[in-house]
C-alpha cells in the first residue's frame, strides 16, 4: 500500500479532476462536488474487493464492510481515516457523526428513483445530481491515474476520501460535521450498490412533500444554498491551499 503522503498527493489531483468536471458556468456547488468524490471513493473500495458485481441492487460484502468500517476507528479504514481528519484538522468529534450501521440502515436496499441515496441532509445540502454518476463520469480518468501512479485500488479510495475531506475544509462554512455525513452517506451508498453504467439524467431528489418544496423558496435558504457554491477557480485554490494547514494522510 502506497503512503499517506503520496494519497495527500495524489488527493490534489483528484480534487483537480472533480472540480473541473462539476464546474457548472464557472461555479462549483460543493454538496454535488464532494458527494460525487465521496461516492467514487465507496465504489472503488467495492471493486478492489469484490470482482464479481450485480448489474444493478445492493451488494453485502463483508470485506468491503470491514475496508470501509471495521468497529474501530483507525486510519486503516476510510471512515476510521476521514473521521481522524475531520478530528484533527476541523475538531469534529468522532462520537458526533453516525455509525456505520446507522447509515446502513437509512440507505436501506433500494435507491430512489434516478438512481439517488437515501441521503438525509439538510435540502441545502442535497447534490444537484445523483452521486452515483461519478462512476461512469470519472472512474475510467481515475483509474488511470492509479495505473500511472501505481495505486492499488484501495490505494485510489484512501486518496479519494482524502480529496473529499480537502474540499470539506474548503467548503467549512457550510458546516464541517454537516459536510462530513454527507460524505459518510454518499461513501457508504457508493460501497453498497452495484456501480452504474452511465449517468442519470434525473435531477436531484427532490422531496414530495409540500411544505418542504415550498421552503426551499425561502429566503433563508435561498442564502443557503447560494452559500453552497463559489467561483471554480477559487475552490480549486481553496480546496489545494489547505494542504498546508492541515496535515491529511498520515498515518498511526
Amino acid at each position: 500500500m502506497a503512503s499517506g503522503h503520496r494519497w495527500n498527493i495524489v488527493g490534489d489531483e483528484f480534487v483537480q479532476l472533480f472540480t473541473a468536471e462539476y464546474e457548472d458556468d464557472g461555479t462549483l456547488h460543493w454538496p454535488t462536488v464532494i458527494g460525487a468524490a465521496a461516492c467514487l471513493c465507496g465504489e472503488t473500495a467495492l471493486i478492489a474487493h469484490e470482482s464479481r458485481l450485480p448489474e444493478f441492487g445492493i451488494i453485502e460484502s463483508p470485506k468491503v464492510a470491514e475496508f470501509m468500517y471495521n468497529g474501530e476507528t483507525t486510519n486503516r479504514t476510510i471512515l476510521g481515516y476521514s473521521a481522524t481528519i475531520a478530528k484533527q484538522a476541523f475538531g469534529v468529534e468522532v462520537e458526533t457523526l453516525p455509525t456505520y450501521r446507522d447509515i446502513t440502515e437509512q440507505l436501506g436496499t433500494l435507491l430512489l428513483p434516478g438512481s439517488f441515496p437515501a441521503l438525509t441532509v439538510a435540502a441545502h445540502l442535497m447534490p444537484r445530481e445523483t452521486p452515483m454518476n461519478a462512476g461512469p463520469r470519472l472512474r475510467k480518468k481515475i483509474h488511470e491515474i492509479a495505473s500511472r501512479e501505481g495505486f492499488s485500488m484501495t490505494d485510489s479510495s484512501f486518496a479519494l476520501a482524502t480529496s473529499a475531506m480537502k474540499m470539506i475544509g474548503s467548503a467549512q462554512e457550510l458546516g464541517v460535521r454537516d459536510l462530513a455525513i454527507l460524505a459518510m452517506q454518499c461513501g457508504i451508498a457508493g460501497s453498497r450498490f452495484a456501480p452504474t453504467l452511465e449517468t442519470s439524467v434525473n435531477p436531484a431528489f427532490r422531496r414530495s412533500n409540500l411544505d418542504e418544496a415550498e421552503a426551499l423558496l425561502d429566503a433563508e435558504m435561498r442564502a443557503e444554498e447560494e452559500a453552497a457554491q463559489m467561483p471554480a477557480a477559487a475552490a480549486v485554490a481553496a480546496a489545494l491551499g489547505s494542504n498546508e494547514r492541515v496535515a491529511f494522510g498520515r498515518r498511526r
